[in-house]
């Protein structure tokens, strides 16, 4: 798509801001853009001036929505650089994946200098560790190499990493013998280095869920497990905290907070990183560092609607003073470490240093930077047409008469050849050209390869731009999946009546007795109360209903079912004879499933807008569970393994229309697909199904059944076999036959 920027750079008003910016300027700002405008444009100036770009958006949900277009039209995947929670609290417990993603991030900026970043301003201002910090925790292993395997999990420790009996999770490590175990923040899968003696003999990642090697490897790189690295930082870290101490003593009501100083201290001194260890980072690094000091002495910085950005910004920050302010009151911040962030204002500062180009849909009184010049481009954004293929040829057939280019953009060659197929069928003439070698002419309509948010048009250039998703998408609102609330949980016992048997995850085995209302220290609260062996009855809260579910038994007459007792033995071992069981199970499947994994499978393409049009034919409602069923089989099928999955439903409760959709999904991909039936009834009964589903699309559909005749069963698989029939509906006796 570089033909296509190269292309926008004809814009005067875009040429008038290249030179301004090409001079220094930090205060640019372009109206009138869509979304779709500001990341062409961006991309367009980046490529021009030959600088890498930042591009600042108003909230991650736009740095997403522009992740997509961006990779579209340079080729190149941006890295997104997220903003992360700072842990303040010393008994916080929070997901560190966003740190992680952060801490794997900053490490690209530093060592790649990727061409496009996408982040908020959020992300931008955060303090962070400093960059010659990042450079010296990473840890690159080799096969060959010699460590001291001691000191490396010293080493290991010191770049945040904790130390477990089997890895689990990111950010943690296990030694046994001379195998050391290592996941670092940024990978998918752990690695195994087996050690002979101090030599690095062999590296391979593995699943932390087998503990199964999957893939021998010759290198690795560990990146940091946190941020904030003692080992690394000032050397007077613990003494800063102490006498901090010394200071807030001589305060009224400053116990908790002395006492807390004191207490981390000693763990720096013992090489140990206390918990909430944010609120320290401006003790063990004195210099303030955020991710704008990642960044290239040359980037272009793009803001995306900076009065959005300020605002946004502005929310973030007092939500941050507030957050300090609150940990400082509890004991656990002291004022003088509380400098996590840049103002407002001192953002604004560092973004100076950069050329700035602010991007807006419409002039406003507010901007991230004081405005130095202005234009105003005239541009379009187009909206979709509903899955109106008509109404997309009446405006194709517009731009043809007033001499506008037509660029139509496809996901894929199959979709791009149908889309020709189309427009053809509707007298509407288009190229193909599936290497993007040149823009269309005047009244020319092109079909190439790319993908776009939205469809714009460029009045100046006599362009217009429309997306495949444009032509066939809908309008009509999909089902969402609503999630199972705790109010539907306990919704669910309402179909037990007292002598019910249950079954308690410690006790066991007993009978439901009823609900009772008790008063405890004060307050009365309901239980639910079940009967053991030997008179003895358990109560348990309503709110603790998880640990008791309906008992389905084997089968035997609930009579007859021996209660457990309470305090007994005959429980543990009902359970230690199911754990055995299920273990001789598991053995079994672990076998089947590590034979399924060596064989590699086909990864089908994310959904497509024809996927997305078949989907919205369907002229029923799809139930939670049968949306449920499609969006995992679809994100089986886009795995690169082979897919193993078993739908259950009772007649009529959409199996057919589950198994349909991944058909559709398998033939855009010019792949066939077959369904396999048990009688010749049933076949013909899917054979009439598909056709009416099938219908608006060009899928080939047989079926094979007695009911057709030998001449036709030799040119069904026939054809089968050539590659002509895209869907095979057939009894298993002649579908095993044709195979």
């Amino acid at each position: 798509m570089s033909i296509l920027l190269r292309e926008l750079m004809r814009l005067p008003e875009l040429q008038h801001i290249r030179q301004e910016l090409e001079d220094g300027c930090c205060g640019a700002v372009i109206t009138g853009l869509s979304p779709v405008h500001r990341v062409q444009l961006s991309a367009a100036l980046a490529q021009a001036m030959e600088r890498p770009l930042l591009l600042l958006c108003a909230d991650e949900r736009e740095c997403e929505r522009f992740a997509g277009d961006m990779e579209s039209l340079t080729g190149q995947k941006p890295l997104y650089l997220p903003s992360r929670e700072l842990h303040l609290r010393p008994a916080a417990v929070s997901s560190r994946q966003w740190d992680y993603r952060r801490i794997a991030a900053l490490h690209r900026m530093q060592a790649e200098a990727p061409a496009v970043i996408l982040t908020t301003a959020e992300a931008l201002c955060q303090r962070c560790l400093p960059p010659q910090v990042l450079a010296r925790a990473v840890l690159e292993l080799a096969q060959g190499q010699t460590h001291d395997v001691a000191a490396l999990c010293r080493r290991l420790a010191d770049a945040g990493y904790t130390r477990c009996e089997q890895v689990e999770g990111p950010g943690q490590f296990a030694l046994r013998g001379g195998i050391l175990d290592v996941f670092s923040p940024d990978a998918d899968y752990p690695v195994r280095c087996d050690f002979f003696d101090d030599e690095l003999d062999a590296l391979g990642r593995f699943d932390p869920g087998t503990q199964r090697r999957m893939q021998n490897i010759r290198q690795t790189l560990l990146l940091p497990a946190g941020e904030v690295l003692p080992a690394y930082g000032a050397p007077g870290a613990a003494d800063s905290l102490e006498a901090a101490a010394e200071r807030y003593a001589k305060k009224e009501k400053t116990t908790p907070l002395c006492a807390a100083l004191r207490a981390d201290a000693a763990a720096l001194r013992q090489g140990m990183t206390p918990c909430g260890s944010d609120r320290y980072m401006a003790a063990v690094y004195e210099e303030f560092t955020c991710a704008a000091d990642y960044l290239p002495a040359d980037t272009l910085v793009c803001v995306s609607e900076s009065s959005r950005v300020a605002e946004g910004l502005k929310q973030w920050l007092w939500q941050r003073r507030q957050d300090i302010v609150s940990a400082g009151e509890s004991g656990a911040l002291a004022g003088e470490f509380s400098r996590l962030q840049l103002e407002q204002e001192e953002l604004a500062a560092v973004l100076e240093k950069y050329p700035v180009c602010q991007m807006e849909s419409l002039s406003t009184s507010r901007y991230l930077l004081p405005v130095k010049t202005m234009v105003q481009v005239a541009a379009k954004q187009l909206s979709v047409y509903g899955g109106s293929l008509e109404t997309a040829v009446t405006d194709l057939e517009h731009y043809r008469a007033n001499g506008s280019a037509v660029l139509v953009l496809c996901a894929g060659e199959s979709r791009a050849h149908n889309l020709h197929r189309l427009l053809e069928e509707r007298g509407i003439p288009a190229a193909v050209d599936l290497k993007n070698a040149a823009m269309p002419k005047a009244a020319e309509v092109r079909i190439s390869l790319g993908a776009l948010s939205a469809g714009c048009e460029w009045p100046y250039l006599k362009l217009a731009m429309l997306t495949e998703g444009q032509l066939t998408a809908s309008t009509q609102k999909r089902l969402k999946l609503k999630k199972e609330s705790n109010r539907q949980k306990i919704q669910s016992y309402t179909d037990l009546s007292p002598g019910d048997l249950v079954v308690h995850v410690h006790h066991g085995v007993g009978r439901f007795a009823g609900i009772q209302r008790m008063p405890v220290d004060g307050v009365e609260k309901d239980y639910i109360k079940i009967d053991y062996a030997g008179g003895d009855c358990l109560y348990v809260p309503v709110t603790q209903l998880d640990l008791v579910s309906k008992y389905i038994g084997g089968g035997e007459d609930q009579d007859r079912q021996k209660l457990n007792k309470l305090g007994g033995t005959e429980w543990a071992k009902q359970k230690t004879r199911a754990k055995k069981a299920a273990k001789d199970l598991a053995k079994g499947l672990t076998a089947l499933y590590a034979e399924r994994q060596r064989r590699p499978g086909f990864a089908f393409s994310p959904d497509s807008p024809w996927q997305r049009e078949f989907e919205d034919a369907f002229p029923y409602a799809e139930t939670d569970d049968q949306l449920r069923a499609i969006e995992e089989i679809k994100k089986d099928m886009e795995k690169p393994r082979p897919m193993d999955r078993l739908l259950c439903g009772d007649v009529g409760y959409g199996k057919t229309e589950v198994a349909l959709r991944a058909v559709m999904k398998c033939v855009l991909d010019g792949k066939q697909a077959a369904i396999l039936v048990p009688t010749t009834v049933l076949a013909q009964q899917h054979y009439a199904t598909a056709c009416g589903r099938f219908k608006d699309f060009p899928v080939k559909i047989e079926v094979l059944s007695r009911f057709t005749t030998a001449k036709e069963q030799k040119r069904i698989l026939d054809a089968a076999k050539r590659g002509a029939i895209d869907l095979l509906i057939g009894t298993h006796k002649l579908l095993q036959k044709g195979v």
